[in-house]
């Protein structure tokens, strides 16, 4: 997945880089309509104001979903499952499910953690645009 963004923070070797919204999330809601853009952080040395191509592999970004969703909902559901075991009251099943699924956050940020490390898993930047160089808007204009 290739995106082009702006780097607005170069510091240390590690530069901030602000993406806006591809116009296929406008359609989505998922975030309705308030956050405009991203920004990454990643290692780099760019100078603040200059456009950047920047490379993520598909196949990477794919998975990284999937963990993101399905790790939460799988442990939900193993959670209601083993609240049904232990206790008779429907709810305390639901406590057990959201008890469980809040465990995600935690094994998420180790495994980002571990993911951070491993360079498979980083953005690249392929190439640095000329200084001057303005991104199209989003309608091609």
């Amino acid at each position: 997945m290739l995106r082009t963004g702006k780097v607005i923070g170069a510091e240390n070797g590690e530069i901030e880089v602000s993406f806006q919204r591809p116009e296929a999330c406008a359609h989505c809601g998922a975030c309705h309509g308030q956050k405009e853009e991203t920004h990454i952080r990643m290692p780099g040395n760019v100078p603040a104001g200059r456009w950047v191509d920047v490379d993520m592999p598909e196949a990477q970004v794919l998975k990284a979903s999937v963990l993101a969703y399905a790790l939460p909902l799988a442990l939900l559901l193993a959670g209601m499952g083993l609240g049904s075991l232990i206790f008779e009251s429907e709810a305390l099943w639901g406590v057990c499910g959201i008890a469980l699924m809040g465990c995600s956050w935690f094994i998420l940020r180790r495994i980002e953690k571990r993911m951070k490390s491993q360079p498979r898993w980083q953005p690249k930047i392929v190439s640095v645009h000329e200084e001057g160089w303005e991104a199209p808007t989003a309608c091609g204009k």
